[in-house]
C-alpha cells in the first residue's frame, strides 16, 4: 500500500485513505484468488493425468486382446477380454470422477469471482470519488451523478 502524504484538505485525505484501503483489500482478494486458481489448476492437471493413465491402460489392454485374438488361444482371449473390461470399467470410473470434480472446481472458481468483482467495484468507486474530488474547484459542490459537467 502506498503511504499517503496528505493533501491538506481533510475531506480529500479521507477519500484518499478510503481509496487506499479499498485498493489494499482488492490486492488481498486478488492474491487469494490467484492462489486458489493455482491450486485448482494443479488439481485439474492431476485429474487429467489420472484420466490419461487410465485411458492408456485400457488401450494397452485392448492391444493385448487383439494380440490374443490373433493367436487364437481361447483361454488367452478370455483372460485378455476380462483384463480389457476391467481396464474400461476403471477408465469409466476415473473419468466420471475426474469430470465431476473438475466441474466442482470450475463452479467454485466461478463462484469466487463474485467477491472479487464486488471488491473491484468498491475500489473503483473509491478511486472515482478521489478523481471527482480532485476535478472540482475548491469549495465547489460535486456534480450530481449522471449530470453534465
Amino acid at each position: 500500500m502506498t503511504e499517503s502524504r496528505g493533501s491538506g484538505a481533510p475531506d480529500l485525505d479521507a477519500l484518499i485513505a478510503a481509496s487506499e484501503a479499498e485498493r489494499g483489500k482488492l490486492q488481498e482478494t486478488m492474491v487469494v484468488s490467484q492462489a486458489e486458481g493455482t491450486v485448482a489448476a494443479a488439481r485439474q492437471a492431476d485429474l487429467a493425468a489420472a484420466q490419461l493413465a487410465a485411458r492408456r491402460r485400457w488401450s494397452a489392454a485392448k492391444g493385448l486382446l487383439t494380440k490374443a485374438q490373433k493367436n487364437g488361444a481361447a483361454a488367452a482371449i478370455v483372460a485378455a477380454r476380462e483384463r480389457c473390461d476391467r481396464a474400461y470399467t476403471e477408465l469409466t470410473r476415473i473419468s466420471d470422477a475426474a469430470i465431476h470434480e473438475m466441474q466442482q472446481i470450475t463452479r467454485a472458481r466461478i463462484d469466487s469471482l463474485e467477491p472479487l468483482f464486488d471488491q473491484m467495484h468498491r475500489t473503483w468507486a473509491a478511486d472515482s470519488a478521489v478523481t471527482d474530488a480532485l476535478a472540482r474547484n475548491p469549495g465547489e459542490e460535486p456534480p450530481a451523478r449522471g449530470s453534465a459537467p
